[in-house]
């Protein structure tokens, strides 16, 4: 009796199951099958056979010497059948690849220049956290993080990617109010502080000679984001890095009012844990970033 591939192939591998388990009833279970179709599948191989791979007794199986010889030849062609399975389900599923960012990288460095990575990663997907203002350390929830420390951290593999410096800037239409009042600008604009860095409008005022006017107005944000798109909008004053406001000089969004720049003490890190560079998402990642992202 000849039996069609995919039910001989159904077979086959409930015949290697019984065999390695002595059991139909453990070969189902493993197979989340009941133990009726374990049975008629091996009789359907034997049919196909002519002959018997197993000695049914009252409470047991045994391989008979059919069954012996079978099971030695099958085993090892269905071990390289489902590695080669594996094989072709890698070549085409879709990896994720996780990544920790403050606020600011995210939005204003990595974002805007991710399209070039999507174009030569295109069965990459990116799952992108940007949750924690400051995040110091590489968080497990990711496989690759940008963090900002005073020091590569430890147990991991750091590599700088900035240092950014400061300059006050404004929207174009402020900064015409800013060249008219020159120092005493702090008058009428208001000053944009981000909380986590207010000192680096202490080190502005230090380094221009500007007074700090007390009867100047201030708003107050959680995120650097936040701080840049107040400026953009007219809303007044805020520190950014050089790098943003160089790049949003052109469209003038954004204007200085001075060319003092203040280092800002803040190194950012790209950073993994040495057993995720095997990945090939992970390399092509940070190969991309060291070229892209650095500054």
């Amino acid at each position: 009796m000849r039996v069609p591939r995919q039910a001989l192939l159904d077979a086959l591998r409930a015949f290697s199951v019984a065999a390695r388990q002595l059991s139909f009833k453990a070969a189902a279970d493993a197979l989340f099958i009941t133990p009726s179709a374990v049975s008629h599948r091996i009789r359907d191989l034997e049919k196909h056979l002519g002959q018997q791979v197993f000695v049914r007794k009252t409470r047991a199986i045994e391989l008979t010497e059919a069954g012996r010889a079978l099971i030695d030849e099958i085993d090892p062609l269905l071990v390289s059948l489902d590695a080669a399975l594996d094989r072709a389900a890698k070549r085409t599923r879709r990896r994720v690849l996780r990544i920790a960012a403050p606020p600011f990288l995210a939005t204003d460095l990595l974002i805007p220049s991710l399209a070039s990575f999507c174009g030569m990663q295109p069965k990459i997907d990116l799952d992108i956290n940007s949750g924690t203002a400051r995040p110091s350390a590489h968080t497990p929830q990711a496989d690759v993080s940008i963090v900002i420390a005073s020091a590569p951290p430890p147990d991991v593999v750091a590599t700088k990617l900035l240092s950014p410096r400061f300059v006050a800037a404004t929207s174009m239409a402020n900064s015409l109010v800013a060249r008219e009042l020159g120092s005493r600008v702090f008058e009428k604009q208001r000053r944009i502080v981000y909380r986590h860095r207010s000192d680096l409008w202490t080190q502005w005022f230090t380094t221009t000679g500007f007074p700090v006017t007390r009867a100047g107005t201030v708003i107050q944000v959680d995120t650097l984001p936040a701080a840049i798109s107040a400026a953009e909008r007219g809303l007044g004053i805020s520190l950014v890095p050089t790098f943003v406001c160089e790049r949003r000089l052109r469209p003038g969004r954004l204007v200085r009012i001075a060319d003092t720049e203040v280092d800002s003490g803040d190194t950012y890190y790209l950073v993994y844990r040495p057993e995720d560079r095997a990945r090939p998402e992970v390399r092509a990642f940070l190969s991309w970033a060291l070229a892209e992202l650095r500054r």
